[in-house]
């Protein structure tokens, strides 16, 4: 009874340590920039954020276009590799198993050149096209097939069917259970893939979610609220498609009983897919809606900038007379009204995304005042030369933000 005690303490002890960093983002997500209650981090989140959506339906298209296709192959390949004998097989499936273990830093470098020479690097074909080949479907179904009797086939056999009809109307639909299994390993796996659209695209607007998550500032105040909303779709199909998951992984698909349990156990299963199909629906329809209505939103609060660009020459005290006392020459001037007192004195640059969108960022830079006479101010830091800076807002600005320039860039300053 003790052990008994103690074995559960354990288990739950570690359950909630597996937990406990969700736990922590979640609570964190009803937080606000002082640590009270507020939904503050979802508004922003579903409604003041385009490239969150952006990023959601890369990576939903990808995964519907790497699994749609690699389940099928790796479902052709189990069968051939379980059914038939053939010269090379054993090589082939040795091939195939070390392919699966192999890291992706492994086979990075050639899978880039061979991406490069097919014309496809920085393109979302770049990431579909070595996923949908993944090796490990074949390798897990084959498992899964091996162990079915061959009884069957000789009954459909006898039964008139091709041999594709006997894949079709048989196999398949015994193999339920793994594919299901399979689908959602393979969605946990490309839902969360970091380092192959980091290493083939250098466009943000390609980019999936698991990604733009952590390549932008845009996200640093609201990221608790974001990554909560990331986890739904992957928890919503681990829920209902458990009783599949864990029956597929156990490998077991022995023909003993399988009528029993089919008939026990159909109108269950056929309950589950309609909640998992109504959830999905659901949520992705929700999805949709807070796209259509955010993309409105961005830009009605992206603010209107006045941008103008900083200049070499001279600072006098008085910058409307010429005889005026000379406070030195320097590299970098620029309005007062573009020098933002943050804690710190801060400027924000204005770069161009590097995108198809080609949108105006903000960029914060700390510098250091050498010298002001009220109306201009000489600056130090780390500044790229003629660059444009803000010089009038109408909102509060911030690091990545996305804005709208509504006058000519700088053109009081050229010289």
């Amino acid at each position: 009874m003790i052990k008994k005690v103690l074995k559960n303490i354990l288990i739950y002890f570690i359950s909630i340590i597996c937990l406990l960093p969700m736990i922590i983002m979640i609570i964190n997500s009803f937080t606000d920039y002082n640590g009270g209650f507020s939904l503050i981090q979802y508004g922003k989140v579903l409604f003041q954020t385009e490239d969150f959506f952006r990023g959601f339906w890369n990576s939903a298209i990808y995964i519907f276009i790497i699994i749609g296709i690699n389940i099928p192959l790796s479902l052709l390949g189990a069968y051939g590799f379980s059914r038939f004998e053939f010269k090379g097989k054993g090589f082939l499936y040795w091939l195939y198993i070390v392919l699966m273990l192999m890291p992706f830093q492994a086979t990075m470098v050639p899978q880039y050149l061979t991406l490069k020479a097919l014309n496809i690097i920085d393109s979302p074909s770049a990431v579909i096209l070595p996923n949908i080949f993944s090796t490990f479907g074949t390798f897990l179904m084959v498992q899964y097939m091996r162990r079915m009797d061959k009884e069957i086939y000789d009954a459909g056999r006898i039964d008139g069917l091709s041999e594709f009809k006997l894949f079709l109307k048989i196999v398949m639909p015994l193999c339920r259970s793994i594919i299901s299994a399979l689908t959602v390993l393979l969605f946990v796996n490309y839902w969360s893939m970091v380092e192959q659209p980091l290493v083939f695209i250098s466009d943000k607007y390609y980019m999936p979610l698991s990604v733009t998550l952590n390549a932008t500032g845009e996200f640093r105040e609201i990221s608790f609220a974001a990554g909560t909303v990331f986890s739904i779709l992957p928890l919503l199909l681990y829920q209902f498609s458990y009783e599949d998951l864990t029956q597929g992984i156990s490998l077991s698909s022995r023909l003993e009983g399988y009528e029993k349990i089919y008939i026990n156990e159909v109108k269950e299963r056929r309950t589950q897919k309609q909640k998992l199909g109504r959830g999905i629906i659901i949520f992705m329809a929700a999805m949709l809606s807070f796209t259509l209505i955010t993309q409105k939103i961005s830009y009605i609060m992206a603010p209107e900038i006045e941008v103008t660009k900083t200049k070499r020459g001279e600072i006098t005290k008085d910058p409307f007379d010429k005889k005026s006392e000379s406070l030195g020459i320097y590299d970098t001037i620029v309005p007062n009204s573009a020098i933002h007192t943050e804690g710190e004195n801060v400027i924000y640059v204005i770069i161009e995304e590097k995108s198809i969108r080609k949108r105006d960022q903000l960029v914060r830079i700390n510098v250091k005042i050498e010298a002001t006479n009220g109306y201009e101010t000489a600056i130090t830091g780390v500044l790229p030369y003629n660059s444009e800076v803000v010089k009038w807002t109408t909102k509060p600005l911030r690091e990545g933000m996305n804005v709208r320039v509504v006058e000519g860039r700088g053109e009081e300053n050229e010289e």
